[in-house]
């Protein structure tokens, strides 16, 4: 039987991608219809200019990319912190590389020939926001994707190259031409749409409102938000 795609577009840098995130899967634990639902994960960048600088924190990361001083930059991480514990993450403040996420999206699309750019997009998130790596390293990057199951050899190829480079770019593209104005952002059978870190009860009740008109092959525009990260890469 066909499924019903979900078509999510985020950033391994978004905090509220990774809340989201969580949110998502609780939903989708408690959902009726879960083995119904396709997940496809989208590439999308917030900063793709950006260095990771080993002499700064993250809080000083973040005055920079928002010219911002570094008290105030510290105050908005720790917020989203906060927002963090209720999804049950723990955010490591203290530990937290911002990174360019490039290569890590060029991984992300390889990871949807295996089927795990669900694992993968955990990972990744975790490795931001949890454990303090740097994704934008190399062999940093080839660790996470060998924990979550994919090949070492093919994984290692591919970072010394420019493979799916330009598959990053397509998906950056198509989130525009349906209207992403932030991250994340999800598209539901090509047709509904909804955006942000939505709490584990409102996912759940786009879910079955999305599932109820996929079953009566219904194409109604409906839209929702909540916290999330512009395409400016303001969060």
């Amino acid at each position: 039987m066909e499924k019903l795609q979900l078509d999510i577009w985020s950033d391994m840098l978004c905090p509220f991608c990774f809340i989201g995130k969580r949110n998502l899967d609780e939903a989708l634990a408690r959902f009726e219809h879960k083995d119904d639902i396709q997940i496809q994960w989208h590439s999308f960048q917030l900063a793709p200019y950006l260095q990771y600088d080993a002499t700064i924190d993250a809080h000083q990361a973040l005055a920079n990319h928002k010219n911002m001083d570094y008290l105030q930059a510290k105050q908005l991480n720790e917020q989203v912190a906060q927002m963090a514990k209720h999804a049950g993450i723990t955010f490591n403040l203290d530990q937290m590389k911002w990174a360019n996420s490039y290569d890590a999206h060029r991984v992300l699309q390889f990871a949807k020939s295996k089927e795990l750019t669900h694992a993968l997009e955990d990972r990744l998130f975790e490795a931001v926001f949890v454990k303090g790596e740097n994704i934008s390293d190399k062999d940093t990057l080839l660790t996470l994707a060998v924990e979550v199951g994919l090949p070492k050899e093919e994984v290692e190829q591919l970072l010394y190259s420019d493979a799916y480079g330009e598959a990053v770019n397509q998906d950056i593209q198509l989130g525009g031409q349906y209207g992403l104005r932030g991250v994340p952002f999800f598209v539901a059978f090509n047709s509904i749409s909804f955006s942000g870190a939505l709490p584990p009860e409102t996912f759940l009740e786009a879910l079955r409102d999305i599932h109820s008109k996929w079953k009566a092959s219904t194409m109604e525009k409906s839209t929702l938000s909540g916290e999330s990260c512009d395409i400016e890469g303001n969060c």
